[in-house]
């Protein structure tokens, strides 16, 4: 039941954009046959406000801070529109650093590839992680490196992270859950959200990482 009153808010507050067909019923494509990629129609910034069964499923869903009021929701809302990722299906999410601090967004990593390809300069990246061996033979990752390549550029652009600046700790000091499970794959995923950040400035602006949540929520 409640996942039904979930998809139904989310439909009603977020409505899929329509596809328009051409007379043969086939989507529009240009001149070499390739389909065109259909973008957020973007309307102007007054839109009504959330109602209060959507605000209250986005605060439970964690999209959006316990506190936040339907203005705060309203504008966050708006923003995920504009850059064209869905609140309602977790790619995007709004939190604050303080109490006090205004919302910000926070991006998952399949969130920034999703507005990296969209971009059209996309051409894929390389993660390498570097490890040692631990206690009992184990290995541990000590840093990653990521390249990330657009089709508009010579070379590469290479972000390094270790894991020492990367990894998210609890109060009591020690790594929260995520990166004790799974070391390797949490410091690739940090390398590779910073990566395409600075490989794309324009359509990651304003946005942060999940490594870069506040209170260990990156997972």
């Amino acid at each position: 039941m409640e996942s039904d009153c979930f998809e139904r808010a989310r439909a009603e507050a977020w409505p899929l954009p329509s596809t328009s067909v051409d007379s043969k019923g086939d989507p529009p494509s240009n001149s070499r046959g390739t389909p065109i990629r259909q973008h957020p129609n973007i309307g102007p910034l007054s839109r009504e406000d959330p109602t209060e069964d959507h605000v209250a499923i986005l605060r439970s869903a964690g999209r959006f801070p316990s506190d936040a009021t339907a203005k705060e929701i309203a504008f966050g809302l708006e923003v995920a529109r504009r850059i064209g990722l869905d609140p309602w299906l977790g790619q995007v999410k709004f939190l604050r650093f303080e109490p006090t601090d205004k919302l910000h967004a926070f991006v998952g990593i399949d969130g920034m590839r999703a507005l990296a390809e969209r971009s059209g300069k996309y051409d894929g990246r390389e993660i390498e992680v570097e490890l040692v061996k631990g206690p009992e033979a184990t290995e541990k990752p000590v840093r990653a490196i990521c390249r990330v390549y657009r089709k508009d550029w010579s070379h590469p652009l290479v972000e390094e992270v270790r894991f020492s600046e990367a990894v998210r700790n609890r109060r009591d000091g020690q790594p929260t859950r995520p990166w004790v499970e799974m070391p390797i794959t949490m410091l690739r995923k940090a390398a590779e959200e910073r990566a395409l950040r600075a490989a794309f400035p324009v359509q990651l602006s304003g946005v942060y990482g999940e490594d870069e949540a506040p209170g260990g929520v990156s997972r």
